[in-house]
């Protein structure tokens, strides 16, 4: 399957948040383009999802000699879904869900599908609420040698 083939739940800057996330808590001061090419996403792209990340208080992000992008505070104590919310909104799989009266129930009175598409956001926001970037940081190598750059 090529990767045109499928559809994602989540948006790329979402993903590439979390990848952000967790390279910066690895590589705490990287400079952003060092994180770009390490992770192989445009430059120009990511610098618009790491402003994101600043702006939500997650990332401090300094230019020049000395610069770069650090966690803030506990950040890496948040879940996937702490992240992905704080970069792009709620969490739902369908926007019926935000209105008061969907299509169906407008028509119907009643829509079975969008209670399904509660409990499917249930499901989903649980699963990602139980993981913690913290969890996903790599262990520095036992030997203490410097992570590779």
């Amino acid at each position: 399957m090529s990767d045109a083939s499928i559809r994602t739940l989540l948006r790329r800057e979402e993903s590439y948040a979390v990848h952000a996330l967790i390279y910066a808590a690895e590589h705490p001061g990287a400079s952003a383009a060092r994180m770009a090419r390490d992770l192989r996403f445009p430059p120009s792209f990511l610098a618009k999802v790491l402003a994101r990340l600043v702006e939500a208080g997650l990332l401090a992000s300094r230019t020049g000699r000395g610069g770069g992008v650090r966690v803030v505070g506990d950040a890496t104590k948040m879940s996937l879904l702490d992240v992905i919310e704080a970069v792009s909104g709620p969490l739902v799989v369908d926007t019926c869900q935000a209105m008061t009266v969907c299509a169906t129930k407008a028509r119907t009175g009643s829509c079975a599908l969008n209670r399904a598409y509660h409990q499917a956001s249930a499901e989903i926001r649980r699963a990602l609420a139980a993981v913690r970037i913290e969890d996903l940081v790599a262990d520095p190598p036992a030997d203490g040698a410097a992570r590779p750059t």
